[in-house]
């Protein structure tokens, strides 16, 4: 087979098919999620397929987007993202509707991804975005309507690893460090490498204590006592004391509503878009080398538009969430039950038969026999 031909019968890759049990099996993943959030009171919104690209212009975004040039010779792009488009939305066509809005969404995004083994251009995501409100209140709703919507799905041993950007943001405000160095420093912080964040620091440019600070945040994960040495380790930076406050204040109300068993700190969690302000978070399970959602706070977000207004929100990956119930065996939904097959006595009176039988929900197959 020649390339053209080829590429007539092969999807490119990064992009996705499926059909009959798997699609149904997603399709069941996807309500029982979507369920879970209007069981919150959050309202479904379909945003645009592709908007104007500057929406996504983002320092981590760009890089990832499919842009193309629209007829009248805008600049557009597939949404890499749901958030920034929905900001925009907000910020926009529901500039008249009063805050808290709570906002949810089920659908593609489309990423530009170098070709690797499990790596998708073609992503499902699901996710909601609660836009106004108390910031702590919020924070702690967002967190519990994850855990339930991965109690539902019946994933087990989850947990969800807190974090906040503005430790690291704290630690280094106001130091002229450059963007690739910033970007290699969340790179090691990420990977726990105290060694590594030592190397990525130029010499002479951060302060002995915060050099040490950005080490020992390698260190800092996992159960609760982990805040109370934060704290310690932290207190000569005030702004970087304070996101542990507030990472603190939501860490505890989520103990309180029973979620402590699910919870974990990992204050070397800076990764993300860089949109994000506040809290952060990642959920993973045993089965699967990744996490399967996350999500945080970004409470500048909607300025860029005229909207200032505090946000934060989360998605789920039902690529990552499939392969993950398949990994721990997790009952699929079941398969449909066979057709019964419906036909005959001419075309006429077999399709009114089978229009009938459709009408008492039965499932069935047409099957006009000569």
């Amino acid at each position: 087979m020649n390339g053209a031909s080829h590429r007539l019968v092969q999807v490119p890759p990064g992009v996705q098919c499926f059909l009959g049990d798997e699609a149904r099996r997603r399709r069941s993943i996807e309500e029982r999620v979507v369920a879970v959030f209007e069981g919150w009171d959050y309202e479904e919104i379909i945003p645009p397929l592709f908007d104007y690209a500057d929406v996504f212009a983002s320092q981590a975004l760009l890089p990832k987007t499919y842009s193309f040039v629209g007829r009248d010779g805008s600049l557009l792009a597939l949404r890499p993202d749901f958030t920034s488009l929905l900001a925009k939305i907000a910020a926009g066509r529901l500039a008249g509707r009063p805050a808290p809005m709570r906002l949810y969404y089920s659908g593609e995004v489309l990423r530009y991804e170098p070709p690797r083994a499990g790596r998708q251009s073609e992503l499902y995501q699901m996710g909601l975005e609660h836009l106004g409100g108390d910031p702590r209140a919020a924070d702690a709703e967002v967190l519990a309507i994850a855990a339930e919507c991965l109690d539902v799905l019946g994933v087990s041993g989850f947990v969800l690893a807190l974090g906040h950007v503005g430790v690291f943001g704290g630690l280094l405000a106001g130091t002229p460090l450059e963007t690739a160095t910033l970007e290699r420093l969340r790179e090691r912080v990420e990977a726990k490498d105290p060694a590594g964040v030592r190397e990525a620091l130029p010499p002479g440019v951060v302060p002995a204590p915060v050099a040490d600070a950005l080490v020992r945040l390698t260190t800092l994960s996992g159960d609760a006592p982990v805040l109370a040495d934060a704290e310690r380790a932290l207190a000569f930076c005030p702004p970087a004391r304070a996101a542990v406050a507030e990472l603190r204040q939501v860490a505890e109300a989520l103990r309180a509503a029973g979620l402590g068993g699910r919870l974990a700190i990992d204050l070397g969690e800076v990764r993300g878009l860089d949109y994000y302000t506040g809290l952060v978070f990642r959920a993973y399970a045993p089965g699967l080398g990744f996490e399967v959602g996350g999500g945080g706070r970004y409470d500048t977000l909607l300025a860029r538009y005229g909207r200032p207004m505090p946000a934060v929100g989360f998605m789920l990956g039902l690529d990552r969430l499939a392969l993950l119930l398949d990994r721990q065996g997790a009952r699929p939904a079941s398969a449909a039950a066979p057709p019964e097959v419906v036909g005959g006595n001419g075309l006429g009176p077999g399709l009114q038969r089978a229009r009938e039988m459709r009408a008492a929900g039965v499932r069935l197959r047409f099957e006009e026999r000569s």
